[in-house]
C-alpha cells in the first residue's frame, strides 16, 4: 500500500510541477486564503490506529519465536505547516496514542504534501503526502507476559516513514481535513529479564479528521 501510494503522488507531482510551470506560479486559482498571504498552518486532529507487529522473542538459552500482535488505539496529533503554494507544503506532526493494556506509542515526523483541487467543486482538494521521523513506544511493567514471566517496563526508541491520503474541505479561516495513512513503524529491541522483544517489523493504518488554522 505505501509503494502504490508513493507511487500516485510522484506522478501527480510531476503534473502539478508540468502545470504550475505552464500557468505560472501564482494563478485566480489560489485558495483565498493564501492570496491574502495566510500560508502558515497550524492543525489539531484526532486519529484512530491499528497497529501490528510480527514480534520477535527471545528468552535466554532458547532460540527465537516469532509472534503477531496487534492494538486499536485513540489518538491526537498537532501539526504545523507553510504552504510553498496551493497544491504544495511542508508539515511537522506530533501523534501520541493513548495507553491502552499498558502499550503507547508516539511519533514525530516531517513531511510533504501536495493538495491538488479536485475537479468540478469549489472547495475540495485532495491530499497526498509522504513523511519520516522517530517513533517512541512503551510498555508498563507486567503488561507483557511470556511462559508466566512478567517482563519489566520496556522502552522503545526508533523511526517511521509513512503515506498519507485524504482530502481537504477549505473554509473561511481554515480547512477540515479527513486522511487515511499506513505507516511503518521500526521500533527496535529491548531486553529484560533475559528476555529480548524485537518490535522492528511494525506497522500502523490510522483514520484522522481534523481542523487547520490559516494564518
Amino acid at each position: 500500500m505505501i509503494r502504490i501510494l508513493l507511487l500516485i503522488i510522484f506522478v501527480v507531482s510531476v503534473g502539478l510541477s508540468y502545470e504550475e510551470r505552464g500557468e505560472g506560479y501564482y494563478t485566480n486559482n489560489y485558495h483565498p486564503l493564501y492570496q491574502e498571504r495566510r500560508n502558515r498552518l497550524l492543525g489539531v486532529y484526532g486519529s484512530y490506529s491499528k497497529s501490528s507487529a510480527d514480534a520477535e522473542i527471545t528468552l535466554a538459552g532458547f532460540p527465537a519465536v516469532t509472534n503477531s500482535v496487534s492494538e486499536k488505539q485513540f489518538g491526537f496529533g498537532v501539526q504545523v505547516g507553510y504552504l510553498l503554494s496551493e497544491n504544495h507544503r511542508i508539515l511537522a506532526n506530533f501523534e501520541h496514542y493513548l495507553k491502552k493494556n499498558g502499550f503507547f506509542y508516539r511519533t514525530l515526523t516531517l513531511g510533504y504534501a501536495i493538495t491538488p483541487k479536485i475537479p468540478n467543486t469549489t472547495n475540495w482538494r485532495a491530499l497526498l503526502g509522504i513523511n519520516m521521523g522517530l517513533t517512541q513506544a512503551k510498555f508498563d511493567s507486567g503488561a507483557f507476559v511470556i511462559n508466566d514471566i512478567s517482563m519489566d517496563s520496556l522502552e522503545f526508541m526508533g523511526f517511521t516513514y509513512g503515506v498519507k491520503a485524504g482530502a481537504i474541505y477549505q473554509l473561511e479561516n481554515g480547512e477540515l481535513e479527513f486522511g487515511i495513512q499506513a505507516r511503518r513503524l521500526n521500533f527496535g529491541e529491548e531486553e529484560s529479564q533475559n528476555i529480548k522483544l524485537d518490535l522492528g517489523e511494525t506497522s500502523s493504518i490510522n483514520v484522522q479528521m481534523g481542523y487547520n488554522f490559516l494564518f
